[in-house]
């Protein structure tokens, strides 16, 4: 029989996945350590006990949440048998469900404008981004190994504005600009990559 979770190792991420959810609809200077213990059920003792402090509580918030994405983002290219097939399943799982795209993409923007004025926190998402690019990379390359894609630009100029186009049409579909939505950020996203490795519009499909 499996040993019982400590205390600890369930309520970290009780906390964390709380402190994830206050900072998407407060921002980050809006998040308090009592609203966070509400969101968690726990008490301002219980989210002190395990992060002392605010700022302690933040930093542990973006880690925890992008170890979170960078799992889901692994995984949707991983189960997807050929390389056009893992492009589209990042898109796809950027787009679905349009309250957990919001949620995520609130909280990302947060930390985008809390990292940009440190250079410590701006070489982590540096690291973060590369995580990013590794699975599209991968796609690409394998499509062209294939002979499947014929792309136009440098591979890393393909993944760079591929990356690019997610962070910029999220951002488009989250401040609800006239004429952006989900459905067109996909193919948007989807018809971009069709151009740039060469091959038919696939949106439709």
């Amino acid at each position: 029989m499996s040993p019982r979770p400590s205390r600890a190792a369930e309520r970290r991420p009780q906390i964390l996945d709380a402190a994830a959810r206050v900072i998407a609809a407060r921002g980050l200077d809006g998040t308090r350590l009592s609203d966070v213990a509400s969101e968690a059920g726990v008490s301002v003792g219980t989210v002190q006990h395990y992060f002392r402090t605010r700022e302690r509580l933040l930093l542990e918030a973006f880690a925890f949440v992008s170890v979170a994405a960078r799992e889901r983002w692994l995984e949707a290219a991983s189960d997807e048998p050929d390389p056009w097939g893992q492009l589209v399943a990042l898109v796809e799982l950027v787009v679905r469900e349009p309250r957990q795209f919001r949620e995520r993409w609130s909280l990302w923007l947060e930390f985008w404008a809390a990292y940009a004025g440190d250079r410590a926190l701006r070489d982590e998402i540096a690291e973060i981004y590369e995580c990013w690019r590794e699975p599209i990379r991968r796609a690409v390359r394998s499509g062209v190994d294939q002979g499947l894609f014929r792309p136009g630009l440098a591979m890393e100029d393909v993944v760079d504005r591929t990356v690019a186009a997610f962070d910029g049409l999220a951002l488009l579909v989250l401040l609800d600009v006239p004429g952006m939505s989900l459905d067109r950020m996909r193919r948007l996203l989807v018809d971009g990559l069709a151009h740039d490795l060469g091959i038919a519009a696939q949106s439709s499909q």
